[in-house]
C-alpha cells in the first residue's frame, strides 16, 4: 500500500499511539500511588498540564492507494463483510431517514427506518465470493419514534399504508479483485468507485454502488465506512468492527401512491456491523422474531440458483 495523494502524513502504525496513552496512564497511577487526590490532578497539575500541552485536535489525513489489487480487495472485504476461508456473514443493524424530493419544492422529512442487511457469502475461487443478502426496514414515525402502520402522505394529503420494507429477492452478485458482477447480468465486470483514507487513528473507505440489472437507473448508493487502524494493521482480524453512514437516491415508492408526480426519494443512513442478531437493540429484536423470524438466520439456499458463467 502506498501513499500517492498525500495531504498530511499520519502515523503509519498505531502502536505508536498507544505509547502516549500507556505513558499517561502510568503516569496517573503513578500520582494516585503517591496519595494524590482528586483535586490535586485538576489545571494545576504539572503532569496533566504537559499532557495537555502535547494533546492536539489537529486533523491528519492522507488517501491511501493500493498496489496490488489483491490486497485492496481484502481491505474493502474486511470492511464490508468478512474475509473467511469458505463461507460467513456480515450483519448490519441501521437506522435511516427519508426524504421527498418533488423537485417544485424543498426536500420533505417523511418518515424513519430501523432495519437491518444480513449478508452471506462462500468462497468460489480464488480471492472470488458470491454474496447474497436480505434486507428488512421497519418504518417509525417522525412525530413518535415508534413503530407505525400508516401516515398522512405530506404532498397527497392521503392517508396510506406504511408497510415494512423487505428486499428479499437480490440477485446476488460475485466479487474480486477485478470488481464485481451480477449473478443476473452478462459476466461483464463493474469496477466500483472505492478509495481509502487515513484520519488519524481510523481507516476510512468511501464506496460508491451502482443500480443492479432491472433496478431503477437513478438508484444509487453511496457511503463512507470506517474502523480503527490499528485493528485493520492486525490482520488475523478477518472482519473489521465497522461502522459506516451513506446515502441513498431512489424513485418513489409505490405505497407512496405518487401517481405521476415529479421527483424522488433521499435516504440517509447510518449503521452498525455487529456480530449476531442478538446484538441487535431489544425493541427492534423483539420486533423482527415475532413479525419475520425467519429472517433472523441467513437464507443459504440461494446459492442453489445456478450461475450464468463461470467464476
Amino acid at each position: 500500500m502506498t501513499n500517492s495523494k498525500n495531504q498530511e502524513q499520519a502515523p503509519e502504525k498505531a502502536g505508536s499511539l498507544e505509547i502516549g496513552r500507556r505513558s499517561l496512564i502510568g503516569g496517573m497511577s503513578a500520582l494516585v500511588g503517591a496519595g494524590m487526590t482528586g483535586g490535586a490532578l485538576g489545571h494545576s497539575s504539572p503532569a496533566l498540564a504537559s499532557h495537555k500541552k502535547q494533546r492536539s485536535t489537529k486533523i491528519q489525513t492522507r488517501f491511501l492507494e493500493f498496489d496490488d489489487p489483491v490486497e485492496e480487495f481484502e481491505a474493502h472485504f474486511r470492511i464490508e463483510r468478512d474475509l473467511v476461508e469458505n463461507q460467513g456473514t456480515a450483519l448490519t443493524w441501521f437506522y435511516w431517514m427519508v426524504y421527498l424530493v418533488p423537485g417544485d419544492r424543498p426536500p420533505i422529512p417523511l418518515l424513519r427506518y430501523e432495519g437491518m442487511e444480513y449478508s452471506y457469502f462462500r468462497k468460489v475461487a480464488d480471492h472470488t465470493y458470491r454474496i447474497h443478502a436480505h434486507n428488512v426496514s421497519v418504518p417509525l414515525s417522525l412525530e413518535t419514534n415508534d413503530y407505525m402502520e400508516s401516515m398522512v402522505n405530506p404532498l397527497t394529503q392521503k392517508r396510506i399504508a406504511t408497510p415494512t420494507s423487505l428486499i428479499l429477492n437480490d440477485p446476488g452478485t460475485v466479487h474480486s479483485p477485478k470488481g464485481f458482477r451480477n449473478l443476473t447480468g452478462d459476466g461483464s465486470y463493474v469496477v466500483p468507485y472505492r478509495q481509502f483514507r487515513l484520519e488519524n487513528d481510523t481507516l476510512k473507505l468511501d464506496s460508491i454502488r451502482s443500480a443492479p440489472p432491472a433496478w431503477p437507473v437513478n438508484h444509487m448508493e453511496s457511503s463512507i465506512q470506517h474502523a480503527p487502524y490499528e485493528m485493520y494493521l492486525d490482520k488475523s482480524i478477518t472482519s473489521l468492527p465497522t461502522v459506516s453512514t451513506g446515502v441513498y437516491v431512489f424513485p418513489y415508492s409505490k405505497w407512496l401512491e405518487m401517481g405521476d408526480r415529479p421527483g424522488h426519494l433521499l435516504g440517509y443512513w447510518d449503521a452498525h456491523k455487529i456480530p449476531s442478531p442478538q446484538d441487535f437493540p431489544d425493541k427492534f429484536l423483539t420486533k423482527l422474531s415475532e413479525d419475520y423470524p425467519e429472517l433472523l438466520e441467513p437464507r443459504w439456499g440461494d446459492f442453489d440458483r445456478p450461475a450464468p458463467f463461470v467464476y
